[in-house]
């Protein structure tokens, strides 16, 4: 008989940790030992000795669940299968970053989600190939300052406007976003504020996730 993987599930929405809760009950070689909604308890959880997989939601109340990944990375275990809502390329270059065994989506089947929680208890991954191709192109890393552009831009301020809450000129901020169009293709603040809407660039914190794990290295060279 095989060995029963024992799971941890992280979800700040209800329904959705009663319906995982639900349909993995009903898996004779999965047993869920752990439940939290928040970050915090994915910290606190994480550093169980009794969990092989930490079903981890991307967005919770008090923090993104990508930021623990370096921490689980440097301990080891458990293996940590990203749950998402969004189909956000940002979230998936992350998540391969900074060490997740795998991304799905929330709306993925239940037999695609018992192969992941299987095939990443067993020290494999649940990266498709085209996850793992978009994910390594697709990592946007900006500077504090760079983030605090997008952030007033993604707020409807004028190049006018940021340079007075930024403290700087007109020409520093026209130089900055001129940057950044150049830099992923981009025209018009528009198309830059709908693309970082889109692909989340600013959900994931600068510092905190800074430097890739060695387990993802050694995974995805």
């Amino acid at each position: 008989m095989a060995s029963v993987i024992r799971v941890a599930l992280v979800d700040d929405h209800p329904v959705v940790l009663r319906g995982l809760d639900t349909a993995l009950a009903t898996v004779d070689d999965i047993a869920i030992l752990a439940h939290g909604a928040t970050l915090a308890e994915a910290r606190a959880i994480a550093l169980r000795d009794d969990i092989d997989v930490l079903l981890l939601d991307v967005r919770l109340p008090d923090g993104n669940g990508l930021e623990l990944l370096s921490e689980v990375s440097k301990r080891g275990r458990p293996a940590v299968l990203m749950l998402s809502s969004f189909r956000s390329r940002q979230y998936v270059a992350a998540a391969l970053r900074f060490g997740a065994n795998g991304f799905l989506l929330k709306t993925t089947p239940l037999e695609e989600l018992i192969s992941a929680i299987r095939a990443i208890a067993h020290g494999g991954t649940a990266f498709t190939t085209d996850q793992i191709r978009d994910g390594q192109q697709g990592f946007v890393k900006l500077t504090e300052r760079e983030r605090e552009i997008v952030r007033l831009v993604l707020g409807g301020r004028s190049n006018d406007e940021i340079a007075v809450e930024m403290r700087t000129s007109r020409k520093t901020v026209e130089f900055h976003l001129s940057r950044l169009y150049e830099r992923f293709g981009l025209m018009t603040r528009v198309e830059l504020a709908l693309r970082a809407d889109h692909e989340g660039w600013l959900d994931i914190g600068g510092e905190a996730m800074g430097t890739p794990s060695s387990r993802t290295a050694a995974r995805h060279p």
